[in-house]
Formats: C-alpha cells, structure tokens, sequence
C-alpha cells in the first residue's frame, strides 16, 4: 500500500513539473511575442506543438505570426487546423476566413497561376443573354511584373451585323501586367482577335490602367450562432483603356454599396446599390451611358462558387437615339484564381 502512495506520488511531482515547465514556456512564448520577438516566439509555440499537437490556440497563434511575417503557406497549414478541429465558434470563423484569403494571396504571388472571371446575365430590354469570360494563365517574372496569356470572349444571343446591342468578339493573346499597387495594376495586351458582327480578324493592342478597392470588411465565413452576422462595405473599380481593334478609348467606373448578411459558414445574402458609368472615345451610343439601381445577390455554403444575382437597373444614355431604359438583370458571376 505504501508502495502505491509513494508511486502516485512520484507521478503526480512528475505530471506537475511538466504541466509548470510547459506553461512556463508559453509564458515565455508570449512575453517574446509582446516585446516584439517573433522569431524567437515562434520557435517557443513550435516546440510547445511537438508536444500538445492539438493546442488550437496555439496553432491559431502561430496563424497569425506567419502571417505578419508574410510566411503565407506556414500560415495558412495553422489556420486549416484551427478551422477543422477547434471547438470555438469564434476561432472557426475566424480561421478558415483567414484561410480562404490566403489561398487567395498565394495563387496572386505564384509563380504559376490561372485566374478566371465570367460574369453573364439575361437583360429583360433587350431581350438578350449577355456572357463575358476572361482568363489569364500567368508567369510571374519578378516582383509585381506578370506575364503570360490571356482569352478575352464577350457575346451575346440577339446582336447581328444590321443591329448591334454589344460588340462581340472573340480574342486570344499575350500580355505583361506591373502592380503599381496591390489595387492598381497595369496591363499591356497583344493578341488576335475576331470581330464576330463585323465579319473581320485582326491584331489587336490594348493597353489599360485598373484601380480597385472594398472599404470596410466583408464577412467570409460565419456560424449559425455568430454574435454579428452582418457587415457593410463599398467596392470600387476604375478603368481606362485603349482597345485598337475597336479604335476607340474608354473610361468605365463602378460602385456598389453592399450590406451582407452571412446565413451560415461560406453563404450570404447581400443587398446593394450600384452605379455604373461608361465613356468612349467615338461616341458611340450605346457604349456611353450611366446606370444606377439596386440588386440582390446570393453565395452558397462553397468557397468557390457562382454568385447569383437580381439586378434592376436604370439606364440613361448620352450620345445617340437610344432611349433610356429599364431593365431587369439575372444572372451571376464567378471569379476563381488558383496557382499552378
């Protein structure tokens, strides 16, 4: 008997010296991170997984460090964790929307990397179902520089050579593109391209200068029991553009002012305001216009997924005998980017 109290009590000096010595470090992890010391911080909460693997916070943690440290692959493994194994709420969501906006950084500073918008929609004015597909297979070169190819598809069901709503065409080619910022970039293109109305093929150059930026933060990720499921933010986007096979320059501008609503995990329900303006260069009716109205959007529960969209809209144009308009929109959209 005696035996067994001296052994449990061995076990129990042994236990609490290693729980002592293992929060003793995380001390130590902490008080490095705080005084700025995040190298040697991380090499404290590595050494601490080795030995407690399924420590969430401490994987959530480490998230962040690499992160702040630009190490996005390392960050991004610790925030997959957190996200597939933690019990809270909270750092569910808070992981795998910081993982999915990694993933996305890390397909932009690939090396490799294919990125994909296709926005499509049937226009109740017109009539008419409109596509655009637009794909890049990028290289990255150096630092900001990418070069690579790239196909450019614009259609739609009702334009004909004796009555055009949209140029349509079909173009593929070759194309440098420099970040000036991480929202303004710009893109030189060359590439053969088929005009389908007019009935012609040709060389085209096209360069242009796109800003882009979201104030205010939108939701990624939310729980059924998420305490804010709502948030509000503005997009903004800016082009100007030279596009040769057209002869023509023009300058397209557009806003939405969105209030989303996260229903569960990756899906959301969104209400907005939108403004559209385009200008060209030749003045051409139906390539001069503002648009302003209002729209419903919904995501599923996938990351990567179509958005669907309820679009009325108002039309007014500038140059022309086209009459302003109404019209309804329904469609969606789809932008993907991966890195090869």
């Amino acid at each position: 008997m005696s035996r067994y109290i001296f052994c449990t009590f061995i076990i129990f000096i042994f236990l609490t010296k290693f729980s002592f010595s293992q929060s003793s470090n995380l001390d130590s992890g902490y008080y490095y991170l705080n005084q700025g010391n995040k190298k040697l911080a991380t090499q404290i909460f590595e050494n601490y997984l080795k030995e407690n693997p399924k420590d969430t916070k401490i994987h959530m943690q480490l998230g962040y460090i690499y992160y702040d440290q630009r190490k996005l692959a390392k960050s991004l493994k610790h925030f997959d964790y957190v996200g597939r194994h933690s019990t809270n709420p909270s750092d569910v969501e808070k992981s795998r929307s910081a993982a999915l906006i990694i993933r996305d950084e890390l397909a932009s500073m690939a090396k490799r990397s294919i990125d994909l918008y296709f926005y499509n929609f049937y226009d109740s004015y017109q009539d008419n179902y409109i596509a655009n597909i637009v794909g890049h297979y990028n290289f990255r070169i150096a630092p900001q520089f990418y070069t690579g190819f790239y196909l450019d598809l614009y259609t739609d069901t009702r334009s004909k050579p004796e009555l055009i709503f949209n140029d349509r065409y079909v173009e593929l080619g070759g194309f440098l593109r420099y970040n000036l910022l991480s929202n303004l970039f710009l893109e030189f293109r060359v590439g053969y391209t088929r005009e389908i109305d007019l009935d012609t093929s040709r060389i085209n150059i096209k360069p242009m200068l796109v800003y882009f930026n979201r104030l205010g933060d939108a939701k990624v990720y939310v729980n059924r029991r998420s305490s804010s499921k709502t948030s509000l933010y503005l997009n903004m986007y800016y082009a100007a553009m030279y596009d040769y096979k057209f002869k023509n320059a023009f300058i397209q501008s557009a806003f939405q002012e969105v209030l989303r609503f996260g229903i569960s995990g990756y899906s959301y329900m969104e209400n907005y305001l939108v403004q559209y303006a385009q200008f060209d260069s030749r003045k051409l009716d139906y390539n001069n216009y503002v648009e302003v109205g209002t729209g419903i959007r919904y995501h599923a529960n996938v990351p990567y997924f179509p958005v669907l969209f309820v679009e009325p809209t108002y039309k007014v144009y500038f140059f022309g005998d086209r009459k302003n308009s109404f019209q309804l929109k329904v469609g969606f959209e789809f932008i993907f980017r991966t890195p090869l």
